[in-house]
């Protein structure tokens, strides 16, 4: 019973927040580049997108958001992705505005293609549009074979990045100490593409094709002229629960982050910062 009680406040959450509708792509989403590079399949429930040598694909959600838990479920390509990205994000820069010279912030979910096993997902921050703050991880599943959750929880004391509910990585808010955290209005992008520093990519493997479900968004729409609104309690991933992790959260992430995180930045002296301290 608690459990189906649940359920229905999560529902009545997900609805407020985004004022109501289905739960379909075209709901929450919209197609940003590509053109028949992204495909919506499953009468809106699953969407394709697919990389050749011509392009990749992407889609953003309709509105911007001040907090919240952004999940999506995905499938990654499989073959030799050597140079592909496929990725999930938040990010403050309009759709289709260069990032460069922006003061931007973002928070990066990306898997970087290799030649197999191990397959792996960075994260990343970037604060006014300073990032170089990557944390690496080896998957401990194979992300090609079937779908699994990859989520974002943005409230006004941490970020925390989930890989099927557990979490792996936690940025803290000690912006008191000087240290940035995001507190603009930002919107959600996916896309798959073939980035410069990921190296060259053989096509003769293509095409890519990533995978994309459950689309329905837990955020606080942005309101511009009272952002503090997105701070209140009465959403659910502002409550004190999810201020900090609770004590098995914390072993867990400890335990993938020994076991899982081959790359820090906090490793190197010329990029790390005070963060890096007080967000292990």
């Amino acid at each position: 019973m608690t459990k189906v009680i649940f359920f229905f406040v999560l529902l009545l959450a997900t609805k407020y927040a985004n004022g109501g509708g289905g739960f379909t792509f075209d709901e929450y989403y919209y197609q940003t580049y590509g053109g028949n590079h992204l495909s919506v399949l499953d009468n809106g429930n699953e969407v394709q997108l697919l990389m050749d040598q011509s392009t990749g694909a992407g889609f953003s959600s309709k509105r911007e958001f001040g907090s919240g838990y952004f999940g999506i479920n995905m499938k990654i390509p499989d073959k030799n992705s050597t140079g592909i990205n496929t990725s999930f994000y938040l990010i403050s820069v309009p759709v289709g505005q260069p990032v460069g010279g922006v003061k931007h912030y973002e928070i990066d979910i990306e898997f970087l293609g290799t030649n197999g096993n191990p397959h792996i997902i960075s994260t990343n921050v970037f604060v006014n549009d300073f990032g170089a703050k990557e944390q690496l991880f080896h998957l401990w599943f194979d992300p090609t074979m079937d779908f699994h959750k990859y989520a974002i929880l943005w409230n006004h004391h941490q970020i925390v990045w989930f890989v099927d509910e557990t979490p792996i990585r936690v940025w803290k808010n000690i912006s008191n100490l000087g240290v940035g955290f995001p507190t603009v209005p930002m919107h959600l992008e996916a896309s798959i593409w073939n980035p410069d520093w990921l190296g060259s990519v053989d096509w003769a493997q293509g095409p890519f094709i990533a995978y994309y479900r459950r689309f329905p968004i837990h955020g606080c729409r942005h309101a511009g002229s009272n952002p503090q609104k997105c701070y209140s309690e009465t959403y659910y991933w502002n409550q004190k629960h999810y201020c900090q992790l609770s004590p098995d959260q914390e072993k867990k992430l400890q335990e993938m982050r020994k076991i899982y995180m081959f790359e820090d930045y906090c490793n190197d002296p010329y990029k790390k910062g005070q963060e890096c301290l007080l967000n292990q």
